[in-house]
């Protein structure tokens, strides 16, 4: 169970499919695929609403704030979104980020998902095994592997084939609130190993092997720094997808100045780094400029950090151009780049300079938008 939130988000965000010949590719702000509609290869999508009643002969992968499975995806489902719900048959994993999860259909391979509620109904049915966070869940149905995951709520109706090794508190506390209920009706056929400072409530004598009970640790730091990790690219993601999807061409614009500026942009990024946080200071002590201070403080930590998420976005682009695959969805080339710059900033002894680059070149592009009043608008 120590390596669930690492198996979990590299799951999500490593294990990109890579492009087939065939696809699709739909961006409408409600994407409906009709009963008798047949998608043949993968279906990339990014609007409001996706509604697959029909069937998709290959992935779906994508960002919608709604997404509604009742037909049959013949590969995987790889997607952000606030609100899931499968009804359908999905042949391949399902790997998901989403607010609200409602499955009552067919997986027949992993399920990797990240939530704040999640609800497996009686007639889910997962394949092989299902790693899941969450703040509450409810699995009510059945489960052909193992189970892994971590919630302040977990409620178990339905069986498990393997183990269940799950995790209610990380952190030894004076007072527990968090809780492992399995009813009646629940059927584990492996080992139950569960973290908490409560004892679970076990009401079914349907448990095959040993259960085992681990206290919270003491201390947890290097544990919750490599959350704190995963937990920032998945934000930078959303956020990346997000303005991506509101302001495209705008993006666009910012992208190719760093494209066609690169290395330029550094010297007047650095100095707009380092001659900020003075004017910040010297605004303090004036007394009455700390309205200015405050308002200078913030927009200047708002541009590094969507300037790093620009910068990210430019080098997956980037990146895919470098091996001539323009026409990749910018799904992926988001994904990509968030992740490489992510991961680089993190590098032994050498991280900070990266992180110090990225920080100029982003304030770099904001100066050349300044100073060069064609890209104002």
């Amino acid at each position: 169970m120590k390596k669930a939130y690492y198996l979990l988000f590299l799951s999500i965000f490593l294990l990109f499919p890579f492009i087939s010949k065939a696809y699709v590719i739909k961006s409408n702000d409600f994407i409906y695929i009709a009963k008798d509609e047949v998608v043949e290869g993968n279906l990339y999508f990014a609007g409001k609403s996706l509604t697959v009643e029909g069937e998709v002969l290959g992935d779906v992968i994508g960002i919608s704030t709604n997404i509604q499975i009742n037909g049959k995806v013949t590969g995987d489902i790889i997607a952000i979104t606030q609100n899931l719900k499968i009804t359908g048959q999905v042949n391949g994993n399902l790997r998901t980020v989403s607010s609200l999860a409602d499955v009552s259909g067919n997986i027949n391979k992993n399920v990797n998902i990240l939530g704040e509620n999640l609800i497996f109904g009686e007639e889910s049915n997962i394949g092989q095994d299902l790693m899941f966070l969450a703040v509450s869940s409810e699995f009510n149905g059945k489960i052909k592997g193992s189970l892994h995951g971590e919630a302040n709520s977990i409620l178990i109706r339905g069986s498990i084939e393997k183990d269940a090794n799950l995790t209610l508190d990380q952190i030894k506390r004076k007072k527990y609130y968090n809780i492992l209920q399995i009813e009646e009706s629940a059927e584990i056929m492996g080992k139950l190993n569960y973290k908490g400072g409560q004892d679970a409530i076990i009401k079914t004598d349907k448990i095959s092997g040993e259960i085992h009970k681990n206290e919270p640790l003491k201390n947890n730091k290097q544990k919750s720094k490599t959350n704190k990790i995963f937990f920032s690219i998945f934000s930078s993601l959303v956020i990346a997808l997000i303005i991506n999807i509101l302001f495209k061409n705008k993006i666009a614009s910012l992208k190719n100045i760093f494209i066609k500026e690169n290395y330029k942009l550094i010297l007047p990024g650095i100095i707009i780094l380092f001659l900020t946080p003075l004017a910040i200071i010297l605004l303090l002590i004036t007394i009455i400029g700390i309205p200015l201070a405050i308002i200078l403080l913030i927009f200047w930590g708002l541009i590094l950090y969507l300037g790093k998420i620009i910068i990210a976005m430019a080098l997956g682009d980037y990146i895919f151009k470098y091996f001539h695959r323009e026409k990749t969805p910018d799904f992926l080339k988001i994904s990509i780049g968030i992740i490489f710059v992510s991961l680089i900033v993190l590098v032994p002894y050498v991280g900070w300079i990266f992180s110090l680059i990225i920080a100029s070149l982003g304030l770099g592009v904001v100066y050349h938008i300044i100073k060069n009043k064609k890209y104002a608008n």
